[in-house]
């Protein structure tokens, strides 16, 4: 009996082994099937950028709350105009808010934003390939809601106000 066993366990020990090497990826609270792009319904591919304030923003590590972005440039009048109602949102709702400048750059993002008190966070994308993964174009601004889950509920050129942010927010936080 005792031979059996002894002969048995290098198996169990193998059984146990490929059973943990081969288990499943786990999955995170906010992960989801969708599929990467930027239309509606589809999760917005992940970016990591240089803020600012010299810190970063990565995309992913936002999930749990609605994220919105604003593609703008100094340069752009209605991007200007419509810079208040995002630093509202940021300060007022628990969303994360990114400012991205585009990279059609003309003047010193950094001298210009110098003049105000904003406390949402900028970041310039010099290369163009984030704006352009988000289906970014010359023309702006554009507005781009995610859902907790990184999954883009708006995603649309044109300005908008503090009452249209407010209502895509709570519409992307109901969404999933």
């Amino acid at each position: 009996m005792k031979k059996k066993m002894l002969l048995a366990l290098p198996w169990l020990l193998l059984a146990c082994l490929m059973l943990l090497v081969n288990r499943p990826e786990p999955r995170l609270a906010y992960d989801t099937d969708a599929p990467v792009g930027h239309a509606v319904g589809q999760q917005a591919p992940d970016f990591t950028l240089t803020t600012m304030d010299g810190g970063s923003f990565t995309l992913r590590e936002q999930r749990g709350r609605v994220t919105v972005l604003n593609l703008w440039a100094t340069w752009c009048g209605p991007c200007v105009k419509e810079l208040p109602h995002f630093d509202r949102l940021a300060r007022e709702q628990n969303v994360a808010v990114l400012a991205i400048h585009s990279d059609l750059i003309t003047d010193d993002v950094g001298k210009y934003l110098s003049h105000y008190d904003y406390g949402m966070s900028f970041a310039v994308d010099e290369t163009g390939q984030v704006i352009a993964s988000l289906g970014g174009s010359q023309m702006l601004p554009q507005t781009i809601v995610l859902d907790p889950y990184g999954v883009v509920t708006y995603n649309q050129v044109g300005s908008v106000t503090y009452e249209a942010l407010t209502a895509l927010v709570q519409s992307a936080s109901q969404s999933q």
